[in-house]
């Protein structure tokens, strides 16, 4: 792969190229980018042609990255990271903060009865009106994969695992209470016993190993999972399985005679919801004044 030089029109191309992988193949790709597919197909092509690789493959099977295509998405996130970056810089010798902050955080949030990220962006934006700020949500392993690649500037979310890339801070905790829904055996059990508990089917978050449990919950049988709170949500109210949920999501108006807690004194316990930037990525003034005020609100 040979790029002579670096020019306008490429920067262009590699922006179509990350709108395309980001809605994840050329039609979704028409509302981002306002063209239409055969135009962006064009593009792609053009960019493949000045790179020289293969960035991607689409057809019946739909669409998907070549290997090449990956180490240049990559790239052209680290380098458009970069960019933003230097922006910011150069605008913040005004006096005024610019730039972009892109956020992505966990699902289910929102309803946290403490931790209120609409007032930390409303904070965020009354002191820095000249910042551009995107906002997303993802499962825990995608949000990883954001700031990694540069994606996302920060993160919020539960991070049971600790990568070395990562600076990590606290944000935030909630509650996790053992759940059932209402026909499940144990729903209507006034009193039930641990015995019970642990003979009935369990339902996990698929990016939480049995390692990263407490102690108490490792004798439990998993026979499904999900990859979100919303998702474990539906399998507690299928009324089959129990599965551990957080409260200020059980709470909503909407749950109440549906789901209960299940021996939350013996069962319930505390997570930490942490903010994370990539190590290795510039703190841009953006991101450093958005991780003060998360700090400032513990």
């Amino acid at each position: 792969m040979a790029l002579p030089s670096l020019s306008t029109v490429d920067l262009k191309l590699l922006g179509v190229f990350l709108a395309v992988v980001k809605a994840g193949g050329f039609a979704p790709a028409q509302a981002a980018l306002n063209v239409a597919a055969s135009t962006i197909s064009i593009q792609i092509g053009t960019l493949e042609k000045r790179l020289g690789v293969v960035l991607c493959r689409r057809g019946r099977g739909g669409f998907a990255l070549t290997e090449d295509g990956r180490r240049v998405h990559e790239a052209a996130q680290a380098l458009f990271a970069q960019i933003e970056d230097f922006q910011a810089r150069i605008g913040g010798l005004g006096g005024g903060m610019t730039g972009r902050l892109n956020l992505a955080v966990m699902e289910n949030l929102i309803t946290h009865p403490s931790f209120s990220l609409s007032a930390l962006i409303a904070r965020f934006r009354d002191g820095a009106p000249g910042v551009r700020v995107s906002i997303d949500t993802a499962s825990p392993a995608r949000l990883e994969e954001m700031v990694l690649g540069g994606a996302a500037h920060l993160a919020i979310g539960y991070f049971p695992r600790r990568l070395a890339q990562f600076t990590y801070a606290p944000a935030c905790e909630v509650v996790m209470e053992l759940c059932a829904g209402a026909g499940h055996p144990l729903f209507d059990v006034a009193e039930p016993t641990p015995d019970m508990v642990r003979a009935a089917e369990h339902a996990h978050r698929g990016y939480v190993s049995t390692e990263q449990t407490p102690d108490a919950h490792r004798g439990f049988v998993f026979t499904a999972e999900a990859q979100s709170v919303e998702a474990l949500a539906i399998l507690v109210l299928s009324g089959r399985y129990l599965a551990f949920l957080p409260t200020h999501f059980t709470r909503r108006p909407g749950y109440a005679g549906r789901i209960r807690p299940i021996l939350p004194e013996r069962y319930a316990y505390r997570s930490s919801i942490e903010i994370v930037r990539n190590r290795a990525a510039p703190v841009t003034a953006p991101t450093a004044r958005f991780m003060e005020l998360v700090a400032a609100s513990q």
